[in-house]
């Protein structure tokens, strides 16, 4: 178990730890919590150090993701809206 301030993104965290799964509660700017899922293997000390080394970065979704998501593309949306 981790508690920290620094800003954090739980998925990339999860990755550069090898992806061994973990939770957090983030509804405390100052405090967040992070753990270790059930069954992972992550120590408290391999978590500790890649929160100290973890850079948080955020992207934004294009719209052709967002799109992409629900199914569709640019061109079917230019086409329905006209």
């Amino acid at each position: 178990m981790a508690i920290t301030s620094k800003e954090i993104n739980l998925a990339q965290l999860d990755q550069e730890l090898g992806g061994k799964g973990l939770i957090g509660d983030f509804n405390d700017d100052k405090k967040k919590l992070i753990l270790p899922s059930e069954n992972s293997d992550v120590t408290d000390s391999q978590l500790e150090s890649a929160i100290r080394a973890h850079t948080a970065i955020f992207v934004m979704p294009s719209i052709a993701d967002k799109l992409a998501s629900v199914g569709l593309t640019i061109d079917e949306l230019k086409v329905a809206l006209a």
